[in-house]
Formats: structure tokens, sequence, C-alpha cells
């Protein structure tokens, strides 16, 4: 990519420093600004020392993003704000961190996007690969930017992203060699117009590639949009001719004539979720030839990660999970699709816009409800009918009232079901929590 000398950057959190750091390196001119104030960036700007860039934080202001021939966007920043409209209309070039980073590239690129699962199927694929080369660069919205790896200068073999929606709104060129689309549910309505719109900001991540490349996708998804690359599909409980699934305990994967089985208990992932996660993996796996000796160890050794349905505790017989990454409903589905009857349900954050009544279902399994957040009423208006449900102040006193209604045998589950923005500063926050209040029963 060919870049212009002066650059305006707008968010200053970690891909936002990042990118500063690297278009440093490339001698332009920075500029950078945030709505947060100097005083509360303290931190990330502690990051840019040495970096010369001009500053304007504290608000956003229409001179602000005037005058650049490129933009560069962090994940966080809605590509469609007014302000870069005008922008874009003036003929300056938006883009985002990934599609900036991933020019730069020429590694093969396997990509990760979903509403959920991403960050399970990233760090798994990750710890396959790692595994069978011990040369990979695991990032993306997974927490370690693309730009890095670029900046950092060192050659992986292989490069496996994690990709947002957020993320893939503001590619132009972005072409992963391997790109996995897992699900799709109402997400980040609060963000976009529709569903549809979210859809389709999804499907981009198979919009450049060709012939030559891999597109994987669940068989239950109906992709609205031509793709160029081979397709191949993963389904739990259907037998399909070619690609990854799940039947009598086995997963099986079906490629180019060869079929290979593994057995679902070597991993201790538990969920029909994970499951289908896993499948994805081992497509991703069978496709660049890894050894299966090589995949079944990782499989082993693979426990999942913090705040994903995670066992925090067991007190007089109440079995206490917090699944803080829960940030949308289908999240909370599929965990509570995982566990047995008799859960202590907690619930609520800042509402993300989808509808809270395709849990009736599953409300059979769920004893009791305590709610929580600025969401909290809406939850209890749409599923309270279910069950006996209780609206606390705060996590604190949720988690004391989820042990009192609890009895032996019972499962506390910590499945928000929304963002953590109401009270937290992310649901990493949320979730530490959580276990420390459980801890402290």
């Amino acid at each position: 990519m060919n870049l212009p000398d002066n650059i305006l950057i707008v968010g200053l959190g970690k891909t936002g420093i990042a990118t500063a750091k690297f278009l440093s390196s490339m001698g332009k001119n920075i500029t950078i600004t945030d709505t947060k104030t100097e005083e509360e960036l303290a931190g990330a700007l502690g990051e840019l020392q040495g970096i010369e860039f001009e500053g304007r934080f504290g608000s956003n202001k229409r001179e602000d993003f005037l005058g650049f021939p490129l933009i560069v966007i962090s994940p966080g920043v809605d590509s469609e704000m007014p302000y870069l409209q005008e922008a874009r209309k003036s003929g300056t070039k938006i883009i985002g961190e990934i599609e900036l980073a991933s020019s730069f590239v020429n590694e093969p690129i396997i990509a990760i996007t979903g509403t959920n699962g991403k960050t399970t199927v990233t760090s798994l694929i990750g710890e396959i690969f790692d595994k069978a080369c011990g040369s990979v660069f695991v990032g993306g919205n997974i927490g370690n930017p693309l730009i890095n790896y670029v900046l950092e200068g060192k050659k992986a073999k292989y490069v496996i992203l994690e990709i947002s929606s957020f993320q893939l709104e503001t590619i132009e060129t972005f072409r992963p060699d391997t790109a996995i689309l897992l699900n799709l549910t109402e997400d980040h309505l609060d963000r976009y117009r529709s569903f549809d719109e979210y859809k389709a900001a999804k499907y981009r991540i198979f919009e450049n590639q060709q012939e030559t490349d891999w597109a994987i996708f669940n068989k239950d998804l109906s992709i609205e949009k031509e793709i160029k690359a081979k397709t191949l599909f993963f389904k739990s409980n259907t037998i399909l001719k070619e690609g990854a699934f799940f039947f009598n305990d086995f997963m099986f994967v079906r490629l180019m004539g060869r079929e290979t089985t593994y057995r679902r208990d070597i991993s201790p992932l538990v969920g029909i979720h994970n499951t289908e996660n896993i499948l994805s993996a081992l497509l991703v796996s069978h496709i660049y030839g890894i050894d299966r000796g090589i995949v079944e160890e990782a499989l082993k050794s693979f426990r999942g990660l913090p705040h994903r349905v995670e066992p925090v505790r067991e007190l007089e017989g109440v079995k206490f999970y917090n699944d803080s990454k829960a940030t949308n409903v289908d999240a909370t589905k599929r965990a509570l699709e995982s566990m047995e009857k008799n859960v202590v349900l907690i619930a609520g954050g800042r509402d993300k816009g989808g509808s809270y009544k395709v849990m009736g279902d599953l409300m059979k399994k769920v004893k009791a409800m305590i709610l929580i957040g600025e969401s909290s009423q809406r939850i209890s208006d749409e599923l309270g009918g279910y069950t006996k449900t209780y609206i606390e102040d705060d996590l604190s006193a949720a988690v004391k009232k989820a042990y009192d209604v609890s009895a032996a045998g019972d499962a506390v589950l910590f499945s928000p079901m929304c963002s953590s923005f109401d009270m937290f500063k992310d649901y990493k926050e949320r979730g530490n929590i959580f276990k420390e209040m459980v801890e402290s029963l």
C-alpha cells in the first residue's frame, strides 16, 4: 500500500497505539483524535513517548477529520459517523487497521469471524499450528493487532486472525487464504440498523477471495453472497459427503476423498457449540495437511479460555460458572444448552438490541433468574414469566442472591446476554469481579 505523508488515526486504544507506532516507523506525519481527554489517555500516551504526533483529544470536532488523504480508524469507531462520512465525500480514504496491516503481509492468512466462538477457534487453530510448525502469529480482534506483526518485522509461517464485523466494515483488499464464518445470530444491533446489515458486514470476509482460496462455514448458514473460493461445511449431528461433522460420539473430516475420525471426548471443551468450533478447526488443519497426531495432542491440551462457561468453584454442592464473554443472547443460549437443569442464571448489562424471547424454550432449565444492569427490566419483561426473577442493584448483590436461592446440585451461571459497559470496563473485568465475589462467599 502506498501511504500518503499525512494520516489521521481515530481512536487511541490498543489498535490505535500500534498503528501510530507503525506509521511513525514509516516516517509519516501523524494526527491522533480521541473523545477521551489527555488525562484519561495518560497510559496510552505514555506508550507513545518518542513518537511525534499531533493530538486532538477530548471531543470529536468536524475540522479534526478534514484535510487528510487517509484516515485509519480503530474497530470501536463507527465507520458511518457523520464526520467520517463528510471526510469520505471530500475524497478521503477511510480504512481500518486490518486493511492497513494486511497489505504488508505476504504469509498465508487464516481468518475467523462469526457472532460467537471466534476467540476459541482462533486460539485452538493457533495451538494446533504452533505445535505443527512453531511459527505462527495469532492476533487481530483477539487482542494483538495485526499491525504489531508488521511492525516487529518477524516472519511467521501462518497468520491466524480473529476478525470482527467492525473490522470488516472498512476492508478494501483484505483477502484471507482461508476464511471461516462460524455462525450468525443477532448482535450489535445497537450499532447496525438491522440484522441484515450486520450479516452483510460479516460476509465481507469472503469478498476478495479467489478460486484458489478456501471458505468454511456452518452448514446451517444460508450465505447470501457469491463466493469465489472453494467452500467447505461443518455441522453437528448431520452426515456430510465432504466437510466436517459430528455423529455418534465421533467427529469426522471428509476431504479430498479421505476420511479421518476423532473421538469427541478427546477434547475437554463441553457443549455442542464447542463441538462445532472444533469441527471448523479440524477442517483448517486438514486443508493444510497437519498430522493427525499433532491435532489430537492440541485437542487434548486446549482447555478453553477464561470467561467462557469457566468453572469457578463448588460450594456446598452448588457449582459456579463464569460466562462473562456471553455478550449476546445466542452465547447464553449455547451456555445453557451445555448445562443440565436447575440453573440459577445471573444476567443483564447494556442492551444490544436483540430479542431475549428466543431464550424461551431453554428457560425450563432455569430455576431462578437474577438480573442486573440497564437491561434488567427489559429482560424481566420478556423472560420473567418463565421462572422466579429478581432484580438486584449490582453484581455483588446478584451473586449473594444466587447463592441464597440455590441448593446442592444446582449450577449458578453468570451469562449476561449483554455488553458490560454500563457497569464495567469490559467483559474480562466483569468476569474477574464475578470470580472474586464467588470466591469470597
